[in-house]
């Protein structure tokens, strides 16, 4: 049974990273444009900068819940964070099902523009801080770590103890690099795949991750209401 409970928790992790980095946002259009014009390389350096700044987010909010680790066996505060995330992604979730439904030829249409119109820096170091800057200042991805984090944490700290953080960079950091080594592979060998019907997986999935947390976090909630 324990061997199962941390199969959970680092599965969470990993799909918390992987989830992180698979929307169609800024930082893969970045990634995409920058690889089909210069070559896989870019894309490498795109993704190193994004799994970067994706770490320097979990790691900050990791550090705020750290202060709250002698209070996480609290049914009150745990139920308090699993709304924070029910709030927070479940819109999201939703958001991003409905994208991969009406928006896909939209975005692929606007971003085939800009790689054919556009042209790219000369080092790869430019993509690397490209990445990373895109990652670290969006909005949405610090509210995304938030709302994961929140719920995550407790849970995994419940089973692994003060080594909770450390398995959840190391497990974070596999997913993230899942998806960037899956869009370097894309990116290399079929680029023709890149196309509406692509983003329109990638979101969905992303979609489903998201809702999927949702509703784990939902169903903490309502274990503290029920009798």
């Amino acid at each position: 049974m324990m061997f199962v409970s941390d199969v959970q928790v680092l599965s969470a992790a990993y799909l918390m990273g992987l989830a992180a980095a698979a929307p169609m946002g800024p930082v893969n259009m970045l990634a995409i444009r920058r690889g089909m014009i210069g070559g896989w390389r870019r894309t490498l350096a795109c993704g190193i900068g994004s799994v970067a700044g994706d770490l320097i987010l979990f790691s900050l909010v990791l550090l705020g819940g750290h202060y709250l680790l002698s209070d996480l066996s609290n049914p009150t505060l745990r139920t308090v964070l699993a709304a924070i995330g029910v709030i927070v992604l479940l819109p999201l979730g939703l958001y991003f099902l409905v994208r991969a439904v009406k928006e896909p030829l939209r975005a692929y249409t606007r971003a085939r523009k800009r790689w054919d119109e556009s042209t790219i820096p000369t080092h790869l170091a430019s993509d690397v801080a490209a990445g990373a800057a895109l990652t670290i200042f969006n909005p949405a991805t610090m509210v995304y770590w938030v709302g994961v984090t929140s719920n995550w944490l407790p849970f995994a700290h419940s089973i692994l103890g003060s080594n909770a953080p450390g398995w959840g960079i190391l497990m974070v950091a596999a997913g993230l690099m899942t998806w960037f080594t899956t869009l370097i592979f894309v990116v290399r060998f079929m680029p023709h795949r890149i196309g509406p019907t692509f983003f329109r997986f990638v979101n969905a999935a992303f979609g489903v991750i998201l809702l999927a947390f949702a509703t784990f976090c939902a169903t903490v909630v309502s274990r503290y209401f029920l009798p």
